[in-house]
């Protein structure tokens, strides 16, 4: 478990701190508020190494600004809440962690170097918007 440098901790699922770094988001496609959501994921998860992250099943930081996301659920097609979990929990056994612990940011960014790409990249929708594509 990380020793905490911050008094914040982020609460996210397991694709959005693997992923976000990578994507590269068209604001123009997306809710003001979600983007700039995103925008400060990203940057925290690429510039922050002493930040806490934890790692949640459903519905975390990121999620509650964005438009798909109601009642508690992510409702984005074409894969819904079901699908995005089982998703999460193959990407943390890919990765040897489970959920409710806590890394720095600068070692979610050693595990992920160590552990990229991950067998989800292959099927991934968002490849498009990739920065770390996988051939």
């Amino acid at each position: 478990m990380a020793q905490q440098n911050t008094d914040r901790t982020l609460r996210l699922r397991p694709h959005h701190i693997c992923c976000i770094p990578f994507l590269s988001f068209d604001d123009d496609n997306l809710h003001p508020e979600f983007f700039e959501m995103l925008m400060e994921t990203r940057r925290l998860l690429t510039s922050e190494p002493d930040l806490a992250v934890t790692v949640v099943r459903g519905v975390d930081d990121v999620c509650r600004l964005c438009p798909s996301c109601v009642s508690g659920r992510c409702d984005s097609p074409p894969i819904k809440e079901d699908k995005v979990r089982k998703l999460d929990t193959f990407l943390l056994k890919d990765l040897g962690v489970r959920y409710g612990e806590t890394l720095t940011v600068g070692e979610w960014q050693s595990l992920i170097s160590t552990k990229w790409p991950y067998r989800l990249c292959r099927i991934c929708r968002w490849r498009s918007i990739c920065g770390a594509q996988v051939t």
